[in-house]
């Protein structure tokens, strides 16, 4: 079998990222140089992801928001719309306004704490983010209201009350007062709008970090795989189990049945089967003896191994694997990125317009009062311009077409995945569990000229009996099902990566490679025609050599998931560009390529291969998917734009993919476009009517119709504002929900 040495590399260092902005990363904790978010450490498999204490906080600070915001939007929208303002009346005016400030005062300390932090950190490092308008918005309504607050209990009138008569033909004039009440020389607080504010800001922020616990799940599922421990050989033979951090190169590890190998190293005693599928891809086991290397978090065999490390800790390969997947998580949605483009210019936008109506309020407002309207109607411009629904615009179409998917049979795991898949040009294909069934099995027992096939099975079976390995296990299940009766076989020697021979009824018996029975003397009837019949067709042959000739062949195959050929004829119809990289040799993975019609065709490919073949068609300015169903495929799961495994597919697949077909039908990936296409034609919906009724409102509350006999606008009018974005996002999105999809 194979010996070469694996590639060397370095693991990619663990990472601190930006939760916020995702700009930055560093390997050393601290702000974020662009908002000045608290840097994150990119989730490891030995550790827990250190944003679960985030999250849990933000979800105590939600039930407490809900269990003081609730009440104090419900109470003041029922007293503002009501006749006779109901609430107002049974408690008094200026208790109810006590009451509002108790109810908003936790809200705002408490709640809303995480949003000024944030906020405070991007004025400081002059990164203006939505956080940073939620911030100013939260803190100028409360510090606003609070005022109106001491201005009631004084019993003060700060604004002129509106006169009777305006410029306005009457038939208009309730229209204007409707749309900006006036409140006859009372300043209105802002308690309703700054709890809306901070239950919507919490809902979305929870939202967010549900979803990064997603994308980090498959880095928790490989902790099985990581060695915490290894066996150290002592020089005195003795064993001694160490932090496998503290391995050498050059140590004695040693490796007993059953156990992942915790190093990267060369055999140094020993002959056992390694299971490497979760790297190579290898559907089979791999024969290995003294000079054969092994990788980290490969599975040994039924014999015990002495290893001599060459690489320990995080130089191994499957740091490298787990390295390069942290490194690919850190990047953001096309829905982050257009909000993030959005809110660059919205923000520095609204301050400005706040600022200017703060002047010109106070420059040319009523006499003896104008900095009082300056006041009112700058804070108003901050509150009703806060996009809270921006923040649920992309979320909630998220999470309705996830739900329309799993009906149709499709798992997108993250909304990176979900908004993705409908641009993809490329897709990448692994073979083994992809487009086969992942499960080589014995399909026929091709006989020589004058021999039967009971023959060369039972031939192949005699010398195989006792063997490990998966095709000599195979060949005897066969023949045992047959109800063959063996033939003793005598000396039996194994030849690692080639074959074993042995003698049957006086016979030389020789099973394995082609290379391997000339080697022992079968040169006749080699059969090459029948062998390279079956290899085109993605076929494992095992010849059977009996004597001076070739006695028979034994074809193993990993059969084509019935719906591979049509779904890949449905992709190429698609105009997509279709390759099919795998950790398979050469002839098994030609022979799959031609039968699917595949042009491009990779083999031999190693997980960092993999990973640089996605990145390098990104590099191209392809849009690229990865097809895969692995360990062995999850760097380029990762890398790639989406990433498409099936239920069949290894847990951690499942878990770093961002699309899981349950059916394990590649036709399914069509729907999955049809949904991804049709969320992302939601979310810019969602957008704009995120952003609509908030700018539509902002010249309202700068008080642009009060110089007509408009009023300004008060706490009610900015909720239900919001509230009205907020239905429209839902409303929307809820179409969704209904979408037709092919089947």
């Amino acid at each position: 079998m194979n010996n070469e040495t694996p590639p060397t590399g370095t693991l990619a260092p663990a990472l601190w990222s930006c939760p916020a902005c995702r700009a930055s990363t560093s390997e050393q904790p601290g702000g974020c140089p662009n908002c000045g978010a608290a840097l994150e450490r990119s989730a490891s498999p030995t550790e827990p992801d250190l944003s679960t204490r985030e999250r849990r906080t933000l979800t105590r600070l939600l039930w407490l928001g809900f269990v003081l915001g609730v009440p104090l939007v419900a109470l003041g929208v029922l007293n503002a719309v009501s006749p006779g303002r109901p609430v107002s009346a049974a408690l008094g005016e200026r208790e109810f306004l006590l009451l509002q400030a108790v109810l908003c005062t936790p809200l705002v300390f408490v709640c809303a704490a995480p949003i000024f932090r944030r906020a405070w950190r991007s004025i400081r490092t002059r990164q203006l983010t939505l956080d940073t308008l939620l911030g100013l918005s939260t803190g100028a309504a409360f510090v606003y209201s609070s005022v109106a607050v001491v201005y009631a209990w004084s019993g003060a009138q700060p604004l002129q009350a509106r006169p009777n008569t305006t410029e306005l033909r009457p038939e208009l004039e309730g229209g204007v007062q409707a749309v900006a009440p006036t409140q006859h020389g009372t300043v209105d607080p802002f308690f309703e709008s700054t709890g809306m504010i901070v239950l919507l800001a919490l809902v979305a922020r929870t939202l967010e970090l549900r979803a990064r616990d997603r994308a980090t799940a498959a880095l928790q599922q490989l902790a099985p795989l990581v060695s915490r421990t290894a066996r150290l050989l002592l020089p005195n033979g003795t064993e001694e189990e160490r932090d496998v951090q503290l391995v050498r190169p050059g140590d004695l590890v040693r490796v007993r049945a059953h156990e992942r190998v915790p190093v990267d190293g060369v055999i140094r005693e020993g002959i056992s089967t390694i299971d490497e599928s979760m790297l190579t891809g290898e559907s089979t086991r791999a024969e290995r003896g003294p000079g054969g290397h092994v990788l980290a978090g490969s599975e040994n065999g039924l014999r015990p191994l002495t290893v001599e490390a060459t690489r320990a800790g995080s130089d191994t390969v499957l740091d490298q694997v787990l390295g390069l997947i942290g490194r690919a998580q850190q990047r953001r949605t096309a829905f982050q990125r257009a909000t993030d483009r959005l809110v660059a210019w919205y923000v520095p936008a609204v301050l400005v317009i706040a600022f200017i109506t703060f002047i010109g309020w106070a420059s040319f407002g009523p006499a003896g009062a104008s900095l009082t309207y300056a006041t009112v109607c700058a804070v108003g411009v901050l509150v009703v311009a806060c996009p809270c629904a921006a923040g649920l615009a992309g979320s909630v179409a998220v999470v309705l077409g996830m739900r329309r998917a799993t009906r149709a049979g499709v798992l997108f795991r993250d909304a990176a995945a979900l908004e993705r898949l409908g641009a993809i040009d490329t897709v990448v294909f692994d073979k083994t569990g992809t487009l086969t069934e992942g499960k080589p099995r014995l399909v026929e027992v091709v006989p020589n000229i004058g021999v039967t096939e009971s023959q060369v099975l039972g031939l192949a079976a005699a010398v195989e009996r006792g063997t490990e390995h998966p095709l000599g296990l195979a060949i005897v299940w066969e023949a045992v099902n047959r109800k063959l009766e063996l033939v003793p076989a005598a000396d039996v020697v194994g030849v690692l990566g080639k074959g074993v021979r042995g003698s049957v009824a006086g016979e030389q018996v020789s099973v394995g490679r082609l290379g391997f029975i000339q080697e022992c003397g079968a040169h006749s009837e080699l059969m090459l025609g029948e062998a390279g019949t079956h290899r085109q067709r993605g076929h494992v042959v095992v010849f059977v050599g009996a004597g001076r000739r070739c006695a028979g062949l034994i074809v193993f195959a990993d059969s084509l998931r019935p719906s591979a050929e049509e779904a890949v004829a449905d992709l190429r119809a698609a105009g997509l560009r279709l390759l099919l990289v795998t950790g398979d040799h050469a002839e098994t993975a030609n022979g799959v390529a031609q039968t699917m019609g595949l042009e491009e065709m990779v083999a031999d490919a190693l997980p960092v291969e993999k990973f640089a073949i996605v990145q390098k068609l990104k590099g191209e300015g392809r849009v690229v998917a990865m097809c895969g169903d692995g360990i062995n495929d999850a760097p380029a799961l990762v890398a790639a734009d989406v990433g498409v495994t099936l239920a069949s597919g290894a847990r951690t697949a499942i878990s770093t993919a961002g699309v899981t077909l349950v059916r394990s039908d590649l036709r399914a990936l069509g729907t999955a476009r049809e949904l991804s296409r049709a969320t992302v034609r939601t979310i810019r919906r969602n957008l704009i009517l995120a952003f609509a009724f908030n700018v539509f409102a902002i010249p309202i509350a700068a008080g642009v119709l009060v110089p007509v006999g408009g009023g300004l606008i008060n706490s009610v009018w900015s909720t239900a504002a919001m509230s009205i974005g907020t239905i429209a996002v839902l409303a929307n999105s809820m179409r969704l929900a209904l979408y037709p999809v092919g089947k």
